[in-house]
C-alpha cells in the first residue's frame, strides 16, 4: 500500500469511528473478497437455516464472487470505503483470515474460523519467512479477536503461542468440514453437473498445495498410472479431477485436460464439495488432508520434493507421522493404491487424531452460531 492509500485508509477509518454499530449486522470475509466458502459459508448457511433476523454483509472482491452468494446474503463490494463502513456499523465480524481492521468499537465482537489443520509452519513459528510488517499486522488483528475456533488441540496450542495472541480458543470443529458427515450425494451430484462429469465413474481429486515460488514443477502427477492403479484396486471406472491452489490457479492453462478422464476442477469455488464427492484424495503437503481424513476414503501424499519444500516452511511434525500413505515417485504412489487397506488406514487415522487431538462431529457451524447469536443479544 504507498503513501497515499494509507493516508486515505487512515482518514476513512476515523469517520468510521462515527458511524453507529446496527445490532443485526454481520459481515463476512473469505480471503480477501473471495465468494461463498470455507469456514464462513457454513456458518452463514446454519444462520439463513435458522431465519434469523440478521443482515448478512458479504465482502467481495467482483462479479463472479457477489454471484455465488444465496438469497439472503448481501454482497458488498471490496474496496476500501465499503469494507470501512461496514465493518465499522456491523455487530460481528467473521473472518478466515487476517483483516487488518484499524478499528473495533466497544460491543462489536470478531469471530475468527482460520482455514486449515496445520502441517506447514504458519504466523510467528514461520517468522524468518513472513512479509516485513506482518508480525505488527498480525498481533493487531489478534488483539481485536474475541474468539479463535479450533479442530484439535494442536491447533488451540498453535493458536495461543503462535498468533500472538491471549484470548479465548474454542474447540468447536471446523465449519467447512460439517459437510464432511453430511449424505455424498448431494455434493456429487452438484459437483457432476458443474463440470460436466460423465455418470457412474469413481472421483480421484488431485489437490497439491502451492510452491513459494510459483514452480509447477512438483505438479507432475502420472494421470493416467494412477487411474490405472485406482481401477485395478477399487475397480469400476474412475476420473481424475485437478484443483490447483488458488495462489497458483492462473497456472492451470499450462496442464492438459482431456475432458475424458482428466477434469479441471481449479476454477471449482468450494473446496469441501469436491472432497465430499471425492472417492479418493492425493495431494503433498495440503491441510485438506486432515480434512478428508474424516471421511475414511482412501487418501494419498504424492510428493517429489520434500527437502526443498520443507527448508522453505518445515513442519510441526514429521511426515512420518502422518497417516496417509507417503510416495515421492510415480511407482510408490502406484503400489501405495493398489496395497491400500481400509482396517490399517483407520487404524493410522484413529491414532493420528489421538495423539493430535483433532475431533470433529459435523456440528461446528451451529455451535459458531450459537455464539453469534448470543453475541448479538447482548
Amino acid at each position: 500500500m504507498g503513501v497515499a492509500a494509507k493516508i486515505a485508509s487512515a482518514v476513512l477509518w476515523n469517520i468510521g469511528r462515527f458511524l453507529p454499530v446496527q445490532n443485526n449486522k454481520i459481515v463476512v470475509t473469505n480471503f480477501y473478497g473471495r465468494g461463498y466458502g470455507d469456514n464462513p459459508k457454513p456458518i452463514v448457511a446454519e444462520l439463513l437455516r435458522r431465519h434469523a433476523a440478521v443482515d448478512i454483509v458479504w465482502l467481495t472482491a467482483g462479479k463472479t464472487e457477489a454471484e455465488s452468494l444465496p438469497a439472503g446474503v448481501r454482497a458488498v463490494p471490496y474496496t476500501a470505503w465499503n469494507r470501512i463502513r461496514e465493518l465499522c456499523t456491523a455487530k460481528v465480524w467473521i473472518d478466515n483470515n487476517r483483516k487488518g481492521a484499524r478499528v473495533k468499537k466497544p460491543g462489536q465482537w470478531y469471530l475468527q474460523t482460520w482455514h486449515g489443520f496445520a502441517l506447514k509452519r504458519i504466523e510467528r513459528d514461520a517468522e524468518a519467512s513472513l512479509p516485513a510488517g506482518y508480525a505488527a499486522y498480525a498481533a493487531r488483528d489478534s488483539a481485536q479477536t474475541d474468539l479463535i475456533v479450533s479442530n484439535a488441540a494442536l491447533m488451540t496450542r498453535i493458536y495461543k503461542e503462535s498468533f500472538w495472541y491471549d484470548g479465548e480458543v474454542a474447540e468447536f470443529g471446523s465449519p467447512r468440514n460439517d459437510v464432511l458427515f453430511a449424505p455424498v450425494e448431494g455434493s456429487r451430484e452438484k459437483v457432476r453437473a458443474a463440470l460436466s462429469l460423465p455418470e457412474g465413474a469413481s472421483i480421484a481429486l488431485y489437490a497439491p498445495t502451492f510452491r513459494a515460488d510459483g514452480s509447477m514443477d512438483a505438479y507432475c502427477l502420472d494421470y493416467g498410472r494412477l487411474q490405472k492403479a485406482l481401477e485395478k484396486r477399487f475397480g469400476g471406472r474412475w476420473i481424475i479431477l485437478i484443483r490447483l491452489h488458488p495462489h497458483v490457479m492462473a497456472q492451470a492453462k499450462e496442464l492438459h485436460f482431456d475432458g475424458k478422464n482428466t477434469f479441471d476442477a481449479t476454477a471449482y469455488d468450494d473446496m469441501q464439495e469436491l472432497l465430499a464427492a471425492a472417492d479418493a484424495v492425493v495431494s503433498d503437503y495440503s491441510s485438506l488432508m486432515f480434512d478428508y481424513g474424516l471421511t475414511g476414503r482412501p487418501c494419498f501424499q504424492f510428493a517429489v520434493d520434500i527437502e526443498a519444500y520443507s527448508r522453505d516452511r518445515n513442519f510441526y511434525f514429521p511426515l512420518s507421522k502422518m497417516p496417509f500413505p507417503l510416495a515421492t515417485d510415480h511407482a510408490a504412489l502406484e503400489q501405495a493404491v493398489l496395497t491400500w487397506d481400509e482396517k490399517q488406514a483407520k487404524e493410522h487415522w484413529t491414532a493420528f487424531c489421538r495423539e493430535f487431538g483433532l475431533h470433529e462431529d459435523g456440528k461446528a457451524s451451529a455451535r459458531c452460531a450459537d455464539w453469534i447469536l448470543e453475541k448479538m443479544k447482548g
